[in-house]
C-alpha cells in the first residue's frame, strides 16, 4: 500500500467513485445511498464529503451535512452539522482512517463555529469525540384492533408529491412542515428533496378544511412513519387509511414530544416507549447557548418563577489541541428576562463534553441532580430539539 492522502475534501471528479463505495456497504444496489439520501449526497455539494485515497483509490469517507434546526421561537435557530456516511473499505480498516476523517470534519466546525453536530450510530464508537445521547423521541405502535371498530379507506387521502414536476400538494406540504416548532429549515426545493427520496411515501388527506399527511416507509418488518403534519382529523383519518388500505399488522410512529397531534397516536396505540433521539456533539457551548436564548426565556417566564440569580456553565479542558480555549457562558435570569452572556469566571458547573450534553438535553439523565438545585436549570432544560426521521443524515 502507498501512502495515504487524506483526509480531504472530495472533488467533482471523485464523486461517483466515492458513491460506488458508499452504495456497497449501505445500499447494496447502484445509486442507492443518492436515491435514498438525496439531501445528503447532491454531486454539485462534493464539498460535504470528506476522504481519504490509497493506493489511487478512495477507501474511506465521512459526510458532513449543515442543517439549521429551528429552536421553537419565532426566528431563532441553530447550525448542527449532521455526520453520516461512515464507511471505509474493509481491506484498509484499522489504520485510523475514520478517526482522522471525524477530527477534519470536528476542526472545521470549530473553525465556523458551529454550535452542534449530531450523527446515529454507536453509542460507544462516537463517546470518545464527545457525542451523547440527546433529547427524546416517542416510538408508538399502532394495529387494527388499536381503533374502535375496523380501519376504514379514506376517499380523501392520495399519494402526495410528484417529484418530476409540480406538484398541487408540495406547497401545503411544505407550508406545514414549516410550522412545526422543532424542525430542520428547509425551502420549498428542500422539502421537494426530502419527500422525493426513494423508499420514503408520503401519503395526503385533503379534504378542503384540515389537510394533513404522513410520510412512512415499509422497507423494514415494521412499517414506520417518519414524519406527518395538518390537522387532528385529517391525521386519525390517514392512520385509520393506512392500516385499512396497506393490510398491515402493525405501524410504527416516531413522535415528538410535546407535539400537538401526539395526542392521536397516544388514543390508538397499543403500546409506547421513550427513546433517545439523537447523538449529539456540542462544538461550541457559547454559540449553542446564544441560539437557545429565546426558548430559554419563554420557558423560564411561562413558569412564572420570581427568582434572581445567574449560572455560567462551562466545558472542562480537554487534551486534544483543538479544544484548548475555555468555553463558557453566563445566563443570568430574573422574574421578567433571561440574558445569555460570555463567561467571566470559572463556572459554577464544569463538566466533561458528554456529560454537558446530557445536563442540557437530558437524556440519558445523569446529571438531574445539577438540575434540581439551581431554580432555572430546573425550570428551563431540556432544551427542546427534533430532527424527522426524513431528514437523519
Amino acid at each position: 500500500m502507498t501512502g495515504a492522502d487524506g483526509p480531504r475534501l472530495a472533488t467533482p471528479a471523485e464523486f461517483p467513485e466515492m458513491m460506488a463505495l458508499l452504495d456497497r456497504y449501505f445500499a447494496y444496489e447502484n445509486g442507492g445511498m443518492r436515491a435514498r439520501l438525496p439531501f445528503v449526497y447532491d454531486p454539485e455539494r462534493s464539498d460535504r464529503h470528506a476522504v481519504v485515497v490509497e493506493d489511487g483509490r478512495i477507501v474511506s469517507h465521512i459526510a458532513a451535512i449543515p442543517q439549521t434546526l429551528s429552536t421553537g421561537t419565532e426566528g431563532e435557530t441553530v447550525e448542527c452539522w449532521g455526520i453520516g456516511g461512515v464507511a471505509t473499505d474493509r481491506r484498509y480498516r484499522g489504520n485510523g482512517h475514520m478517526s482522522r476523517l471525524l477530527e477534519f470534519w470536528l476542526d472545521r466546525m470549530t473553525e465556523r463555529n458551529v454550535a452542534l453536530s449530531d450523527l446515529g450510530g454507536n453509542r460507544q464508537r462516537y463517546a470518545h469525540f464527545g457525542y451523547e445521547n440527546a433529547g427524546i423521541e416517542y416510538r408508538y405502535s399502532l394495529t387494527e384492533r388499536s381503533f374502535d371498530g375496523e380501519p376504514i379507506a379514506s376517499d380523501a387521502a392520495t399519494v402526495a408529491v410528484d417529484t418530476g414536476g409540480s406538484d398541487e400538494h408540495l406547497e401545503a406540504l411544505h407550508r406545514i412542515h414549516e410550522a412545526e416548532l422543532y424542525r430542520v429549515v428547509r425551502d420549498p426545493a428542500g422539502s421537494r428533496t426530502v419527500f422525493g427520496q426513494r423508499g420514503l411515501e408520503t401519503i395526503v388527506y385533503d379534504d378542503g378544511d384540515e389537510p394533513a399527511y404522513v410520510c412512512l416507509t415499509r422497507e423494514s418488518r415494521s412499517p414506520t412513519v417518519e414524519e406527518f403534519g395538518g390537522s387532528e382529523a385529517g391525521l386519525e383519518a390517514l392512520l385509520s387509511h393506512l392500516l385499512a388500505v396497506l393490510d398491515l399488522n402493525e405501524l410504527t410512529a416516531r413522535v415528538p414530544p410535546r407535539h400537538p397531534l401526539e395526542p392521536v397516536f397516544a388514543r390508538h396505540s397499543s403500546f409506547w416507549t421513550a427513546r433517545p433521539h439523537r447523538k449529539v456533539r456540542i462544538c461550541d457551548l457559547p454559540t449553542l447557548l446564544e441560539a437557545f436564548a429565546g426558548q430559554l426565556e419563554a420557558r423560564w417566564l411561562e413558569s412564572g418563577r420570581t427568582e434572581h440569580g445567574s449560572i455560567e456553565l462551562g466545558i472542562e479542558d480537554e487534551s486534544d489541541e483543538r479544544d484548548e480555549r475555555a468555553e463558557s457562558v453566563r445566563i443570568a435570569y430574573g422574574p421578567d428576562s433571561v440574558t445569555v452572556e460570555p463567561g467571566t469566571e470559572r463556572p459554577d458547573v464544569e463538566l466533561e463534553r458528554t456529560a454537558m450534553t446530557s445536563l442540557l438535553f437530558g437524556m440519558p439523565d445523569r446529571t438531574a441532580d445539577l438540575r434540581t438545585g439551581d431554580p432555572f436549570l430546573e425550570t428551563a432544560l431540556p432544551l427542546r430539539f427534533f430532527v424527522w426521521a426524513s431528514e437523519h443524515v
